[in-house]
């Protein structure tokens, strides 16, 4: 009898680690499956943010006079035709007199997100690097190519995608900008996105080049109509390195205005640190 009970108890503990075992079998089939339905999922998702990235880089690059519209629910964008732009009245503006050719070239590294200013050397290439600044581009910006900027003196304050506002801004190509961090108001310099300013030195844009007022004021004022712009991406900033800019998002009382605005209302001017 005794036996017997050996030989059940036995035969009930095989059985018990066969199904501890096929258990254990199931559930890891299940972790399979659902790691591939996982990644399936995001490699597709990766697909359509990359089909709809290039989308709106051809958009921009090959019409100069169109405004994107995104529609982030339907995951699709469409374009529409906007007025034509306003006349170029700087097309001599702040050129070498004797040559006629433009005094600077700026390079963007998309990479490091700054922007390198070159002056010529002495046999007139553009070599001698005098300064950078930070910025922040997009998955919309290009990341090769030269282009020649376009001037337009009554664009000092410019509507951007998304219902937002940029001050001194100057086409680089298509819809694609220099301009300031943008603000919710037209106008309204105490309207600042200061948690955009916080994010100058990393991408952040739909696709133009944003920058501190200062930085998009000084090529709105002293890059000429034609002056080059080169497009590239390289893990060494450039020659001067990569500058930083104060992070204003903690300072409730001030962080409204960029603190590089040289209006004299600026509060920014009266900020003890």
């Amino acid at each position: 009898m005794d036996n017997k009970k050996r030989k059940k108890k036995k035969k009930n503990l095989r059985i018990q680690r066969q199904r501890r075992m096929l258990l254990f079998l199931i559930l890891i089939l299940i972790i399979v499956i659902t790691i591939i339905v996982v990644k399936t999922s995001r490699e597709k998702e990766s697909k359509q943010v990359y089909a709809q990235q290039n989308q709106i880089q051809n958009l921009y690059e090959n019409e100069e006079n169109e405004v994107l519209v995104v529609n982030v629910e339907e995951n699709k964008v469409t374009q529409i035709k906007t007025e034509e732009p306003p006349k170029d009245t700087s097309k001599d503006k702040n050129k070498d007199k004797n040559t006629g050719k433009t005094t600077y070239k700026l390079e963007v590294n998309c990479e490091q997100n700054v922007v390198n200013v070159y002056t010529k050397d002495e046999n007139g290439e553009y070599t001698n690097c005098v300064d950078v600044m930070l910025c922040s581009v997009g998955p919309a910006t290009p990341t090769s190519g030269t282009y020649s900027l376009k001037k337009y003196d009554n664009w000092e304050w410019k509507g951007l995608f998304g219902d937002v506002f940029g001050q001194y801004a100057t086409q680089i190509t298509g819809n694609i900008l220099f301009h300031s961090v943008p603000y919710t108001e037209n106008g309204n310099k105490s309207s600042l996105e200061y948690w955009e300013y916080d994010k100058l030195g990393t991408p952040a844009s739909m696709g133009c080049v944003r920058l501190t007022v200062e930085n998009a004021k000084w090529i709105y004022d002293n890059c000429a109509a034609g002056t080059k712009v080169t497009f590239y991406e390289d893990s060494n900033p450039g020659p001067l390195g990569k500058p930083t800019e104060q992070k204003i998002s903690g300072s409730t009382e001030y962080r409204n205005w960029d603190p590089t605005d040289p209006d004299p209302k600026n509060p920014w001017k009266s900020y003890e640190q």
